[in-house]
C-alpha cells in the first residue's frame, strides 16, 4: 500500500524534470555546439609567431606551446633579415603580396645593375670585353633560337598595339644622351675626314692646331703626310700628341724650317722614332737664333744623356719651362747642365717649370740640383 505522500512527491519531480528538460539533450546540445565553434575558430584561426629565445641552451621545441591547431608560424629560410606580415587569406592580401614581391625583386635587379656598372672591372674595361661579350651572345642565339625573333609592326597596327605603346613609354623615359655638336667641332670633323686633299691650314691659331692633331690621331690618319700639312712656316708652337708615324728626317727639316722663323713652343709626345740625334744636333745648330720658351719631350729613348746635357746648355738662354717624360737614358750630365746652365753665377737662363715623369734618375743625380740655386726661381 503506497503512501499518498509520496506520490505526491513523484509527481513534483516530474513536473521540474518536464520544466527544466532531460539533462542528456542539453549536453548533447553543447557537445555540438562546442564542436562547431572549434571547427570555425581552426579556420580562421592566425598561426602565431614563436618568440625566439635567447638562451641558446634551451629547447624552444620542448618549452613552446601554440594556442591554434596550425602550430608554429614558419620563416622563410631565405629572407631571415626581414619578416613578412602575416596578412588574411584573401585576393586583395594575396594581391598586396605578389605586388610587394615584385617590387622587392625589381629593387635588387637594379642595385646589382648599378653595382655592376660602378665597379673597377667596369671603369677599367677590358679590350677583349666585348669580343667575349659577342660570343656569349652568338651561343645563347645557338641554344635559343627564338631571341633572334623580331615582330614587325606596321605603323596602321600599332596605333593599338599594347607592346608597341609599352616601347614607346620606355623611350620616352630614357633620358637623351646625344648631344647636338657645336659648329667649331662639326667644322674640325669635316677638316679631319678630308685632310688628305687640305694643301695647307693658314694662319690658324695653335689651339685649333692642336685639335686637328688630336682628331687625326684619334681616326689613325697621322701620318708622314699629315705631318708635312700641319708643319707650317711662321708656328709658334709644334705640339704633336703622337709621334710615331713622324721619321727622324721630317722633325729635322721641320725644325730647320720654324726655329729661324721664332719658334717658341716644342711639345712632342711618343717622340721615341723622331727626336733622336739628328733633332737634337739640328736645335743646336740653330741655337744663336733660338727663341724656344717651353721644351716638352715624351719618350725619346734615343736621346742619350751627354745629348740631352749639351741641348740644355745651348738653348738655356731663352728656355724657362722643362719637361722629360720617360727618357729612359737621361742621368747625372743631364742634371749638371741644368744646375750650372740655370744658376744665377754660371748661367744665363731662368728656370721656371721643371717636370720630370718615368725617369730612371738617382737620388745623388736629384741632389745636384740643390748644389746651386737653378731652381730658385720653380713655380
Amino acid at each position: 500500500r503506497k503512501s499518498p505522500r509520496r506520490k505526491g512527491r513523484r509527481g513534483d519531480d516530474d513536473n521540474n524534470e518536464q520544466q527544466n528538460g532531460n539533462p542528456n539533450v542539453t549536453e548533447e546540445m553543447r557537445k555540438r555546439n562546442r564542436a562547431i565553434a572549434e571547427r570555425e575558430a581552426s579556420r580562421l584561426a592566425r598561426p602565431e609567431r614563436r618568440n625566439i629565445g635567447n638562451l641558446k641552451h634551451a629547447s624552444i621545441q620542448k618549452s613552446a606551446v601554440s594556442s591554434t591547431p596550425f602550430g608554429f608560424h614558419a620563416k622563410n629560410s631565405y629572407n631571415n633579415e626581414k619578416e613578412e606580415e602575416q596578412e588574411w587569406c584573401g585576393p586583395f592580401s594575396v594581391a598586396r603580396q605578389m605586388i610587394a614581391k615584385r617590387e622587392e625583386a625589381r629593387r635588387k635587379r637594379e642595385e646589382e645593375l648599378e653595382a655592376a656598372a660602378t665597379s673597377e672591372d667596369n671603369k677599367n674595361p677590358h679590350p677583349l670585353d666585348a669580343i667575349l661579350e659577342e660570343v656569349d651572345n652568338e651561343r645563347k642565339r645557338k641554344a635559343h633560337p627564338s631571341l633572334q625573333w623580331k615582330g614587325q609592326i606596321t605603323p596602321e597596327r600599332s596605333e593599338g598595339n599594347i607592346y608597341s605603346k609599352r616601347q614607346k613609354r620606355l623611350n620616352a623615359q630614357q633620358p637623351v644622351s646625344k648631344k647636338v655638336a657645336s659648329l667649331y667641332q662639326i667644322c674640325v670633323d669635316f677638316v679631319v675626314t678630308n685632310f688628305e686633299h687640305v694643301e695647307a691650314l693658314g694662319n690658324i691659331d695653335s689651339t685649333i692646331r692642336r685639335t686637328i692633331c688630336s682628331e687625326l690621331v684619334a681616326k689613325k690618319k697621322l701620318n708622314c703626310a699629315a705631318f708635312d700639312t700641319l708643319v707650317e712656316a711662321g708656328m709658334e708652337a709644334l705640339e704633336v700628341i703622337d709621334c710615331a708615324e713622324v721619321t727622324q728626317e721630317q722633325l729635322t727639316d721641320a725644325l730647320n724650317m720654324l726655329m729661324p722663323a721664332g719658334l717658341r713652343y716644342l711639345l712632342l709626345h711618343h717622340s721615341g722614332r723622331c727626336f733622336g740625334v739628328t733633332a737634337v744636333n739640328a736645335i743646336k745648330k740653330m741655337a744663336s737664333m733660338s727663341q724656344l720658351f717651353a721644351l716638352s719631350i715624351g719618350g725619346a729613348y734615343l736621346v742619350q744623356d751627354d745629348d740631352a746635357s749639351t741641348l740644355l746648355g745651348a738653348i738655356a738662354k731663352n728656355l724657362s719651362s722643362i719637361e722629360f717624360k720617360a727618357c729612359p737614358n737621361l742621368g747625372p750630365l743631364f742634371c749638371n747642365s741644368l744646375a750650372t746652365n740655370f744658376s744665377s753665377t754660371g748661367g744665363d737662363g731662368t728656370l721656371l717649370e721643371l717636370s720630370f715623369e718615368d725617369l730612371e734618375l738617382t737620388k745623388d743625380d736629384l741632389l745636384s740640383l740643390t748644389k746651386t740655386d737653378a731652381m730658385r726661381n720653380i713655380k
